[in-house]
């Protein structure tokens, strides 16, 4: 009797090297089916059991073309994963640029507030020197009426 075997799967081995393997195992059992058949119809006393090998090679065809079509999914899926993981990455690393943007903008505010704050106390002190100083002019201002004023007295008498 024919045993049916598929070389096992390995991520060892190259992709190309693997399908190469699977269709050549695929179409070495596909003779051995064509053999079997052809030595099974001419006897009728083994007709069920023809019959019941069809059936069962027709199952192990579709299992086969079912794995194929599942294994190019997940190569698909696989090359999605492996592009999804890029966007990933940069996406993390763009967050991080960020981060770090916000902290130095961050920085920049509070040393800008800080020259705000500091420029208003030069204001606030600029602003009481000026009133210091238009008081001290009143007052000289004075003294210099009051003085003109005795000087008048004086060239009076």
């Amino acid at each position: 009797m024919l045993q049916y075997s598929f070389p096992p799967c390995s991520f060892v081995q190259g992709k190309s090297e693997k399908l190469a393997l699977e269709e050549t195992a695929f179409e070495e059992i596909e003779r051995d089916f064509q053999e079997v058949l052809n030595e099974l119809s001419g006897d009728k006393s083994l007709e069920k059991f023809r019959i019941e090998y069809e059936k069962l090679h027709a199952v192990m065809k579709k299992s086969y073309d079912n794995e194929k079509r599942l294994m190019a999914k997940c190569r698909e899926l696989n090359a999605e994963i492996v592009v999804n993981s890029a966007k990933v990455a940069t996406a993390l690393k763009v967050s991080q640029d960020d981060q770090t943007t916000i902290a130095s903008l961050k920085k920049e505010i509070e040393k800008a507030w800080k020259m705000v704050d500091s420029a208003y106390d030069k204001e606030q002190k600029a602003k009481e020197t000026i009133l210091a100083l238009k008081e001290e002019i009143v007052n000289l201002t004075k003294l210099v009426e009051q003085g003109s004023g005795l000087s008048m007295d004086q060239d009076s008498k």
